[in-house]
């Protein structure tokens, strides 16, 4: 009996990880990617647990290493770049043990999925339609290089193809018509900027009044670049609205400087670069949020099927749970079937995840409105930065044990079994 053929729309993380899992339980593994190659642009991501014991499984712990940006901390600063508070890695810094940035960990996924004969990657490729039948789908595939179509048979289509999936689309409908964006009230742009000596070790972050928030972060001690993250939270904004919609990325450049134009701190020197940046990226932040991940033969998975937006930070952690229980789900079903034992394994989990801390306020009670509200968000955040230096975060968080691990990176059995466990273990 020959091996099932399974299209990956998408070289992402969870792409990528569905590859790898896929390729090991002997499925032919196909993966296109619109882009050139595995992107290199992206935010700063951490993997935790249980994310984290996925990649262990995968062999690959020592080449995340060596990707590890080597931030040491976060700190909140003013305009005249005041301290008000640093956060050492772990505990409740945004600044994780093994922080990357996502170019690095997909280039590394990706390496790893195309090391098997069985998996083969087509960048710069998308898929234009699709065709179900009783047993097969039917995939007409453009190489947006050569202008050349070319249609083929799989068993499975999977996409894994972000926010805007192209797969979700032609199988299920727009957005419009699946009503499953839903906003969280922000707009926000990641790119890159010539690395200056204050830019590391530390990550900055700077409030400014009107929800505005400039964030660099560091690349690495010998990069020569810095990650630049502006957050704004409203709920309308129409020029970036149309700027977002038509994708049109020098408009999207034009809204921002509009934004922060006339702010202080290390703004001007932001703004003056991100207009030069050729990896910028925009969007307005929504949650994705569907009836269904799957349809007969074809499935979707990490963003595509459920993405939590960047305020819950379980979107990396999600992408790689995602890829592996639908990988072990397929290899234990290879029908259908595996994408409903997908999904009542993951739902309530995925659901759980997609919560926005404080009821969904955290995007504005942490990106205040008023000098007043900027300057309280500062006295309590640096009040907590001092308390953690004389007490660990793991005694504080003792104190509250009703509050550990249920409402942030909630827990998951991965299955794993009794082999793989000790090949983590060693």
């Amino acid at each position: 009996m020959p091996f099932e053929r399974v299209l990956i729309c998408g070289a992402g993380v969870s792409g990528s990880i569905l590859a790898f899992w896929l390729a090991r339980h002997d499925f032919q593994v196909v993966v296109v990617e619109r882009s050139k190659a595995e992107q290199k642009a992206g935010q700063g991501i951490e993997i935790e647990e249980p994310a984290l014991k996925v990649v262990k499984l995968m062999g690959i712990m020592d080449k995340l290493n060596e990707k590890r940006t080597g931030e040491m901390g976060f700190d909140l600063v003013d305009q005249q770049s005041r301290s008000y508070g640093i956060f050492e890695v772990g505990g409740i810094s945004p600044t994780g043990a093994l922080e990357l940035m996502r170019g690095d960990l997909t280039e590394v996924l990706c390496k790893a999925a195309d090391a098997f004969a069985n998996v083969t990657y087509q960048f710069e490729t998308t898929i234009q339609s699709l065709r179900q039948t009783q047993g097969k789908v039917i995939v007409e595939l453009e190489n947006r290089n050569s202008k050349t179509t070319k249609t083929e048979e799989f068993d499975f289509v999977i996409g894994a193809d972000g926010v805007k999936s192209r797969t979700r689309q032609l199988v299920m409908g727009s957005p419009e018509q699946l009503d499953c964006f839903k906003p969280v009230g922000a707009f926000t742009a990641y790119f890159s900027i010539p690395k200056e000596k204050q830019d590391w070790p530390n990550s900055r972050l700077c409030h400014f009044t009107d929800r505005r928030v400039v964030w660099l972060r560091p690349v690495g001690k010998e990069s020569e670049t810095t990650s630049v993250y502006l957050i704004y939270v409203h709920d309308d904004v129409p020029a970036l609205g149309r700027a977002n919609a038509a994708g049109d990325r020098q408009k999207q450049k034009e809204a921002f400087a509009e934004v922060y134009s006339g702010l202080g701190w290390e703004t001007p020197r932001v703004v003056e670069q991100m207009m030069k940046s050729d990896n910028f990226y925009s969007d307005e932040l929504v949650q994705v949020k569907l009836q269904k991940w799957s349809q007969h033969r074809v499935a979707l998975v990490g963003d595509a099927a459920w993405a939590p937006s960047p305020f819950t930070g379980e979107g990396n952690q999600l992408a790689i749970i995602g890829a592996w229980v639908l990988a072990q789900e397929m290899s234990r079903n290879r029908s259908p079937v595996a994408f409903e034992m997908y999904e009542k394994r993951l739902r309530s989990y995925v659901e759980n995840a997609q919560k926005i801390p404080l009821g969904g306020r955290a995007p504005y009670l942490f990106v205040p409105q008023t000098t007043c509200g900027i300057w309280l968000l500062r006295a309590i955040l640096c009040l907590l930065s001092w308390t953690v230096r004389f007490i660990s975060w793991t005694k504080i968080s003792k104190m509250f044990p009703d509050r550990q691990q249920e409402d942030h990176h909630p827990t998951f059995d991965l299955e794993v079994d009794e082999a793989e466990e000790a090949k983590v273990a060693r």
